[in-house]
């Protein structure tokens, strides 16, 4: 969770390998076996980064965290 919050917060970054760096990290983001499913704050992270996945994808990390919506 502090990865994917702390790269969601560079994805506006002024610098733009930040930015690059972010959007990478936050694509390759998966929720680790032990953490809690369906915390909410996953989906408002992964919302503003949406364009990062196709439908497929990001309905697939959603599902892994919890998320079934």
């Amino acid at each position: 969770m502090v990865a994917l919050r702390a790269a969601v917060g560079l994805l506006d970054a002024p610098d733009r390998m930040l930015r690059t760096w972010a959007g990478q990290a936050v694509a390759c983001w998966h929720p680790l076996p032990d953490a809690r499913r369906g915390d909410a704050e996953v989906g408002e992270l992964l919302d503003p980064s949406r364009h990062l996945f196709s439908d497929y994808v990001l309905r697939r990390r959603t599902w892994a965290a919890g998320l079934d919506s």
